[in-house]
């Protein structure tokens, strides 16, 4: 369950992984050092921003086909 501030919407790493629909070695690999970690809690665990996460919602690989299409 992401944590609310002042109505903004923070997820941990693997809430921002099934957020994004991705498995969270793949948030790890490939998006957490594109965004800016916010710190909360005693133990200052990391969470990231629902705002930063929705740049990268719905971006997916091109396939093959789309590759070919470009030369044509």
């Amino acid at each position: 369950m992401p944590l609310e501030i002042d109505g903004e919407k923070y997820y941990t790493a693997a809430e921002a992984a099934r957020y994004l629909s991705i498995s969270r070695d793949t948030f790890y690999r490939n998006v957490k050092d594109n965004l800016r970690p916010y710190k909360h809690g005693a133990l200052k665990r990391d969470y990231f921003r629902q705002t930063d996460l929705d740049r990268y919602k719905g971006i997916y690989p091109a396939s093959d086909d789309d590759a070919s299409d470009i030369g044509s």
